[in-house]
């Protein structure tokens, strides 16, 4: 599932919320520990948005174990409250993690996409 979201539904959203990627700045750095797990980096307003490897430079670095990242891209964890019970480590700009929260869970549930 975590390649997934890399590879067809993050690229997705960027397409259906060009006009809010574009006008966010910033970079996303994933790390998603588990079988299925990888580390990713996450650029917005840039046309090659998403790069594997984990960018200890980026404004926002995220460590999710996977069964918590399956939930926050199925849209069933706020990340935000995540991060304050511990459930994912982050350092950063958080406002870019709410933004990319916003972003997610509305057109999840207007498309019908599911996190499996």
């Amino acid at each position: 599932m975590t390649q997934r979201f890399f590879d067809r539904l993050l690229p997705g959203l960027v397409v259906h919320r060009f006009d809010d990627f574009l006008a966010t700045q910033g970079t996303v750095a994933f790390d998603v520990r588990g079988a299925t797990g990888g580390q990713w980096t996450f650029h917005f307003a840039d046309p090659d948005p998403i790069r594997e490897g984990f960018d200890q430079e980026a404004d926002l670095r995220l460590v999710f174990q996977e069964p918590a990242f399956e939930a926050f891209v199925a849209g069933t964890l706020d990340a935000v409250d995540a991060v304050t019970r511990g459930e994912v480590k982050a350092s950063g700009n958080f406002e870019l993690l709410a933004a990319l929260g916003v972003m997610m869970m509305p057109l999840q549930r207007d498309l019908g996409w599911d996190a499996g």
